[in-house]
């Protein structure tokens, strides 16, 4: 695609997005969209996503996020009212980007945007190829202490503590509404997570419940209309996908979190990753991205980037100061909580992203059938409670995991072996 293709998109919204900015009184300087110059924002890849830079103006730069005609992998931005609302909370509690100006119009045929402040972003994916070509680890160091890990875990620990709940029951009644399998999930519950309002609101992401004998008995005939709307749900539409009463199975087995500050109901971002934060001027970590944000247990926020120990430490000190209690985590503090987080990666990105987002990890589960994924969780689960009941097993476990720098490594199927002992498994 052609420089011009990739921002003409961009181009044709500058003159709606400069009238927006005037009127929140920002970018009075420039007069005209001659004045602006068009780019993409650093490496992302995402078409919707671009960044607007005055000419010959000291003014600052723009990110504008649009409704884009293009997709990427199936999946195009919806701007939603309800994106705007949360990102203006997040924005005035010092945690997301400054929001500047928006236009929400469905009757207007021009796409809808939203314009915030730009930072300098965590993830470069020209780094990232750079750094792997050297033969060394880029996200060993991105998700570090000292990388993005650092500033997310501090960030995470602000968002679950400056944000309340209370937002979240209109949400929940209308997620109830379309799936009604999650009627009875408590609100700390990890599957809050999957049900994104992108997903949930795109016609092939239909109610998810339906009644079981029903459901049941088209699959068992073979098919069927209700059967393929069960499959399409969650944009899963693969041939094996889980119909709910599989997920309900799955979501009595898999362990939940435990501890104060693992499994206490907190408002979470839902996709925290290094593409995800910024660093502003102010050098300070700020939120972007927040089609996502939702409430969830405060581990699950740490799923993609907490598997390193000093971490989750990072994570838990801050939590605790902002608790003003004047406690400080122990070692055995730390430990606890590391290991729901490695708990919690294992449940929502191998477990739940499978059964429940068509896409994810095809490579080598994608024709793993859910009996064989439901055995694992039983599996899984058991590991789990002997862990928790064992301390000293817990840290030998996880610390050899971490030694041999393959932390993901601590439940694969020869610890399993080791720790429950060998069983046959159904294929």
């Amino acid at each position: 695609m052609s420089t011009e293709d990739e921002h003409s998109e961009l181009r044709s919204l500058i003159p709606h997005v400069l009238q927006a900015l005037h009127a929140n009184n920002h970018w009075k300087s420039v007069k005209s969209a001659e004045e602006i110059w068009c780019e993409k924002f650093t490496t992302d890849p995402r078409p919707w996503v671009g960044l607007l830079r005055p000419v010959n103006s000291a003014e600052f730069p723009v990110a504008v996020k649009f409704e884009s005609n293009i997709s990427v992998h199936g999946r195009s931005l919806k701007l939603r009212r309800s994106t705007i609302d949360m990102h203006q909370m997040l924005s005035d509690a010092g945690l997301a980007t400054t929001l500047l100006a928006y236009s929400l119009d469905d009757e207007c045929p021009l796409p809808n945007f939203s314009v915030e402040t730009v930072g300098v972003a965590c993830f470069d994916l020209a780094e990232c190829t750079a750094v792997e070509n050297r033969g060394e680890h880029y996200w060993a160091f991105a998700n570090s202490v000292d990388g993005a890990g650092g500033h997310m875990a501090k960030l995470a620990a602000k968002l679950h503590k400056r944000m309340d709940v209370q937002w979240f029951a209109k949400f929940r009644g209308e997620i109830c509404q379309c799936c009604p399998l999650m009627k009875d999930e408590a609100d700390n519950s990890p599957m809050w997570v999957m049900m994104r309002a992108d997903h949930l609101a795109e016609e092939r992401a239909v109610r998810l419940a339906k009644h079981c004998d029903k459901v049941a008995g088209s699959e068992s005939s073979g098919g069927g209309k209700d059967s393929e709307v069960s499959r399409k749900t969650f944009n899963k539409t693969y041939e094996h996908a889980p119909i709910d009463e599989d997920l309900k199975r799955f979501l009595a087995i898999l362990p939940k979190p435990i501890g104060q500050y693992a499994s206490r109901t907190v408002t979470v971002h839902g996709d925290l990753w290094a593409s995800n934060v910024v660093v502003d001027t102010a050098n300070q970590a700020r939120l972007i991205d927040l089609e996502g944000v939702t409430v969830s247990c405060a581990v699950t926020e740490l799923a993609q980037f907490g598997h390193q120990r000093a971490v989750s430490k990072a994570y838990l000190q801050e939590a605790m100061d902002l608790d003003d209690s004047g406690s400080v985590p122990t070692e055995e503090d730390i430990d606890k909580f590391w290991l729901e987080v490695l708990i919690a990666a294992h449940v929502q990105c191998d477990i739940l992203r499978r059964l429940c987002w068509h896409g994810c990890h095809e490579d080598d589960w994608g024709e793993t059938s859910v009996s064989k994924l439901l055995a694992h969780a039983e599996r899984f689960s058991a590991l789990v409670d002997n862990l928790r009941k064992d301390s000293e097993l817990a840290m030998r476990v996880l610390r050899k995991a971490a030694d041999e720098g393959a932390e993901d490594d601590w439940c694969k199927d020869e610890v399993m072996d080791e720790v429950l002992g060998k069983s046959s498994q159904e294929d």
